[in-house]
């Protein structure tokens, strides 16, 4: 997979461990095929009850954010207990040299809430990940979303809108996510990474990857 990857041309992957992998042999791959890790997804009991080992594994893969891909809280006071939580595993991951970033979803602006910000207003140094296909899905401008939050965000998840979030992810640059306005955006603000994400797509994989990468490398 990394191999394929990294010849249609990616030269980064996001790694998502939400099940079982060996460190050491996905270190070895990316090695092989010329690839750095931008940043990790990695599951909020592993950040709680495994900070040292989580720590070890983005310093092996070269990693620098420890990132949270989900979080799912029904109040204002459930997101900061959940930061009061994380205060002891975000000591050692900022002690350690590495950032932290969150990813939204939808659930984060219901009613008109803006968590997300919230959660950026509390945590000193916390980076967002903005999933641009979950802003729209809310309601909300990307563009001004990541103007708002510039000094935070460098990394951005570039993931197509089709006719809605339960449809098929278009190709990038062909749906409703105004892919292109956003990487103009992000160009602006400085940000590291643009990282495309495909959960639903009706054509090969290979193809799908393919012309998406010749859409950010045209526009990013």
């Amino acid at each position: 997979t990394l191999a394929r990857i990294r010849e249609i041309g990616y030269e980064a992957v996001q790694i998502s461990g939400f099940k079982a992998y060996n460190p050491q042999n996905i270190a070895k791959g990316l090695k092989e095929n010329g690839l750095a890790v931008c940043a990790t997804h990695t599951p909020l009991d592993r950040i709680l009850g495994d900070t040292e080992a989580v720590i070890e594994e983005h310093k092996l893969f070269g990693a620098p954010y420890v990132g949270l891909g989900f979080f799912r809280g029904n109040s204002l006071g459930e997101y900061r207990d959940f930061l009061d939580g994380l205060e002891n595993a975000l000591d050692k991951i900022t002690g350690a040299g590495l950032g932290f970033i969150y990813h939204n979803h939808a659930h984060e602006f219901k009613d008109g809430a803006d968590k997300v910000t919230e959660l950026a207003a509390r945590v000193d140094g916390l980076t967002l990940e903005p999933d641009v296909f979950w802003l729209a899905v809310a309601g909300v401008d990307a563009c001004e979303f990541i103007q708002k939050h510039s000094d935070k965000i460098t990394l951005v998840h570039i993931k197509e809108l089709g006719e809605s979030s339960e449809t098929v992810n278009p190709v990038a640059g062909e749906g409703r996510a105004r892919l292109k306005d956003v990487l103009e955006k992000c160009k602006q603000i400085g940000a590291e990474w643009a990282v495309l994400e495909i959960e639903k797509t009706d054509l090969p994989i290979a193809d799908y990857l393919k012309r998406c990468c010749a859409f950010m490398r045209e526009y990013a």
